[in-house]
């Protein structure tokens, strides 16, 4: 071990001590800088969620400059002799970070997003001269920050042994570390007990990873595993986001269309092969509109379901199970004095029905049936309107075909077979509304909750068989068309609203779908949601990107594209757009 003279190690002991001051001078410019964070998201209405939320900041921006000494500045104390060297490399260092943090903050005022890959592509990105120049802004910052640091390492150095002898620190010190443990214990008692005032703000500071413990407390008997997966099914992620859903009151016109509206949802409802599947459902396409390249809002019932009842992007249906927010949809044909008619094959056993979309009916408890049961109970129902002057709504949503893993021949085999079934109960629902001669004043809709993939070995990451499901729409005095520009099931909502209950809100506030009858303005793109992935499907294309900035493209038939370059303005209109309900 070598020797170092006395001399150096006073020197090393001095420069260390100046760091630390240094650092608690950094931590305090951060807490200031990163204030923003607490006013960018929904502030928590209770005493506690806003005591974790000043713990959180104050604890977590200590942390993170703390640690960023103990990572650079620390080790190179230790082979840098010169003090002034050692100031000006420390003040570079802290200038780069307190930058980045500011530009992290504007990045998740506007994206919800914090700095990954692909959102520092959109920061630097040229083409995007109106984004690129408000970054630009805040680079001007830079070299204000790096005079900060510059006087301020030098004065602290003047004045080390004044400030070394009054222990101005210990309060800082002391406050630090404990609303950095009390952050933390919170947190852990709060996910435990869904408890989302506090929960909710899990993502909103940088490179924050608050502790949940709860494998610790299932070992020690604190924490029922069984109890807390049911209530994760019921309620959604305990670190959902809260939403403002819809952006303002929904108006109506004095008079409405007055058209009935039946929508038949259909699992598994492949767009492939449909004539020869599901002949009445081909056959009355042929008569009416038929939206070719139709997209559902996620590969699962549930993603699908919400984009088409609540006509925004999937990625709010946890927030929507955590708050109960009824579907605008729903609000407004009730408020039309529509009368309702649901039936299901599943019972609405699901708890996005029950927990959301369905939360102020009473759905009696049913068991899953078969299709044909839910065709009868939806007969019965439907001759019993045919005497009544209102208007009436009912969904009917059926099984479908059955999943199978067999190979790609068998698979088609069994999903025509299974479709035949579905088709006969459909083809008596068509049946009904014409001996009636209802379809003179009814909107039908018929579309698929998701779709199914009959090709074996195609590329599952891309979803796009999954997605891709036909919608065919009967309305009233509307010639037989088919249409060939992208649609998802948001426009179906929207389409709903404006034409069939004369909505007089734009639609911009309540959702992010649009009229299925207008293809100027249209995008040339639609998205759907899976977990923490976001797929984006254009004519050609399929882009991946998850919420930590992977991204992946995939051609129309779901083969892997390597090497692709980001579409950097596409994804700047998807991300602005995706986070439009988030509520602030």
């Amino acid at each position: 071990m070598a020797n170092h003279p006395p001399q150096y190690r006073e020197k090393v002991s001095s420069m260390i001590s100046w760091g630390h001051w240094f650092t608690l001078f950094n931590i305090l410019l951060a807490l200031v800088l990163g204030s923003r964070y607490l006013l960018i998201n929904d502030w928590p209405a209770s005493l506690a969620g806003r005591i974790y939320a000043y713990c959180s900041w104050l604890g977590h921006f200590s942390f993170i400059v703390f640690a960023l000494y103990l990572l650079t500045l620390f080790p190179i104390t230790f082979f840098i002799r010169s003090q002034r060297l050692l100031r000006v490399i420390a003040s570079i260092i802290a200038t780069c970070g307190l930058t980045l943090l500011l530009i992290d903050g504007a990045v998740f005022q506007r994206f919800h997003l914090h700095l990954n890959p692909i959102v520092w592509q959109l920061v630097v990105n040229p083409e995007q001269s109106e984004l690129t120049r408000d970054w630009q802004l805040m680079f001007i910052a830079a070299p204000i920050i790096f005079l900060a640091e510059l006087l301020f390492a030098t004065w602290s150095w003047q004045k080390l042994r004044s400030l070394n002898r009054h222990h101005y620190a210990r309060p800082f010190v002391v406050l630090f570390i404990a609303t950095f443990f009390a952050s933390h214990i919170m947190y852990i008692w709060a996910d435990a007990h869904f408890y989302r005032p506090i929960t909710m703000q899990k993502s909103n500071l940088p490179l924050s990873y608050p502790m949940t413990a709860r494998r610790f407390l299932e070992k020690h008997g604190l924490l029922d595993s069984e109890d807390y997966q049911r209530r994760l099914i019921q309620q959604g992620e305990p670190d959902a986001l809260s939403l403002a859903y819809p952006l303002s009151d929904i108006t109506v016109a004095p008079k409405a269309s007055g058209y009935n509206l039946l929508v038949i949802t259909i699992d598994n409802l492949s767009s492939e092969d449909l004539s020869e599947a599901y002949p009445a459902l081909g056959t009355f396409a042929q008569q009416n509109i038929n939206f070719i390249q139709h997209y559902s809002s996620g590969p699962s019932s549930e993603n699908g379901l919400f984009g088409l009842f609540y006509g925004i992007s999937s990625t709010y249906l946890e927030g929507v199970l955590a708050s109960r927010t009824p579907s605008s949809l729903l609000t407004t044909l009730a408020n039309r004095h529509y009368q309702f008619g649901l039936f299901a094959t599943d019972g609405f056993k699901q708890p996005f029905y029950r927990q959301a979309l369905l939360t102020d009916y009473t759905i009696p408890l049913q068991h899953r049936q078969s299709d044909s049961q839910t065709v009868e109970q939806w007969q019965n129902w439907y001759s019993q309107q045919q005497s009544s002057t209102q208007p009436w709504f009912s969904w009917v949503s059926l099984q479908g075909a059955t999943k199978s893993n067999a190979i790609e021949g068998q698979r088609r085999q069994t999903y025509q077979q299974s479709s035949a079934t579905t088709d006969k109960q459909l083809a008596a629902i068509l049946d009904e509304l014409e001996q009636s001669q209802a379809l003179k004043n009814t909107v039908v809709v018929i579309t698929g909750a998701h779709g199914l993939s009959l090709t074996s070995g195609s590329a599952s990451d891309s979803r796009r068989n999954v997605l891709h499901v036909p919608l065919v729409i009967h309305w009233p005095n509307t010639p037989a068309q088919s249409i060939n520009y992208l649609t998802d099931h948001q426009d179906i909502m929207a389409t709903i609203m404006q034409r069939l209950l004369n909505v007089t809100t734009p639609s911009y506030d309540y959702t992010q779908g649009r009229d299925l009858f207008t293809a100027q303005g249209r995008n040339n793109w639609v998205t759907s949601s899976e977990g923490n992935h976001l797929i984006i499907t254009t004519p050609t294309r399929s882009i991946v990107l998850n919420t930590n900035g992977h991204y992946s493209s995939y051609d129309a038939k779901g083969r892997r594209i390597h090497d692709d370059t980001p579409e950097l303005g596409l994804l700047l209109q998807v991300l602005t757009e995706e986070k439009r309900f988030i509520a602030n």
